[in-house]
């Protein structure tokens, strides 16, 4: 599984000076901008590569302004740098981006739901060995449902939030990290010359 992250990172470190070139290389306009954005949001994949690696040494400052970064750069704003046609060179944007705009903005949004979701690992961090809370409904009742004195629909978890809804568990951002890289990688190989 590392393996993949690694690829993800080193796709990314070449996308970077791919992308380097090519902004010296005459991109002007939109073209310019969404390179230009590119450039940056492989620069904070590149600084989250300890945090994929699992490092011990974790910097939260680090790691909440890149997610801000990568938000900033994401969903939205990120689809707004692909008007239709703007494909000259040296724009690397496929024209399927434009004929699978609904699978393209996916990927947009995904990514600034995944940067938001890596922002607030630094609110409440979850230890490496809480990635994956596994509940089950024994874990949810409480103790007159497990007896059989109270339907299961009365017990109050402690883990339902007022409206009712269960809270999802805070993953680390190791696995949030993870999966950004495995969203834009999914991304440039659908979408990228």
């Amino acid at each position: 599984m590392k393996r993949i992250y690694f690829y993800a990172l080193a796709f990314a470190g070449a996308a970077i000076g791919c992308a380097s070139a090519f902004a010296h290389n005459g991109a002007t306009g939109i073209v310019a901008e969404r390179m230009m954005g590119m450039l940056m949001l492989g620069e904070q994949m590149q600084a989250l590569t300890p945090v994929i690696n699992g490092s011990s040494d974790l910097n939260l400052a680090l790691i909440k302004e890149a997610a801000a970064m990568i938000a900033a750069h994401s969903g939205e704003s990120m689809t707004d740098l692909f008007p239709a046609g703007s494909t000259e060179f040296p724009s690397e944007a496929q024209p399927r981006i434009w004929e699978d705009w609904a699978l393209f903005a996916q990927y947009a949004q995904k990514l600034e739901s995944l940067a938001l979701e890596l922002g607030a690992t630094t609110d409440h961090p979850a230890p490496e060995a809480s990635v994956r809370i596994v509940r089950n409904d024994w874990a949810s009742m409480d103790t007159a449902v497990l007896l059989g004195l109270a339907p299961k629909a009365a017990s109050s978890s402690s883990e339902a939030s007022p409206s009712g809804t269960e809270k999802a568990p805070i993953r680390s951002a190791a696995a949030v990290a993870s999966d950004i890289a495995s969203t834009c990688s999914a991304c440039h190989a659908v979408f990228r010359k």
